[in-house]
């Protein structure tokens, strides 16, 4: 019965991660959120290596989705097609730099800093009313009557 129990754990952190990784929020943000209120009986070590394996799958299935646009040899694509996918990979790559150089040094510290659940709370709330804003602000610019419309 344990393992029947441990198995419903992992899908229905499956299918949080399978929507979120699909939305603009952290899906790991949420995963560190799930682990507050559904613990799955295995060590840390597991529950790190389950959290990548997790997102490995979602991670693939936009690699295979997207496999034409981010495939700069596809047979369809013209000259321009493959440089603009060259390019892609190139901006891919660049900002990756800032990324691994700030983190990769301060991994730890972040982690212990970071890594639980009322920080990771307080920044998807943060995070959501600024979406929730921003979107509207640029909805509102975009609508908005033009003093030269005569309005």
């Amino acid at each position: 019965m344990d393992m029947f129990i441990e198995v419903l754990k992992a899908f229905f952190i499956g299918v949080v991660e399978g929507i979120t990784e699909w939305l603009p929020v952290s899906s790991t943000g949420h995963m560190i959120l799930v682990d507050e209120f559904v613990k799955m009986n295995v060590s840390e070590t597991f529950w790190n290596m389950f959290l990548v394996v997790i997102q490995l799958g979602a991670i693939l299935a936009v690699c295979v989705l997207f496999f034409h646009e981010l495939n700069p040899f596809s047979p369809s694509k013209g000259k321009e097609g493959r440089r603009d996918t060259w390019v892609l990979w190139g901006k891919i790559v660049l900002g990756c730099i800032p990324a691994a150089a700030i983190g990769l040094p301060l991994n730890d510290w972040m982690e212990e800093h970071f890594y639980n659940a009322p920080v990771v709370a307080l920044a998807l709330i943060v995070y959501g009313v600024l979406f929730i804003v921003i979107e509207n602000w640029r909805c509102l610019l975009y609508t908005s009557p033009s003093p030269r419309d005569g309005l």
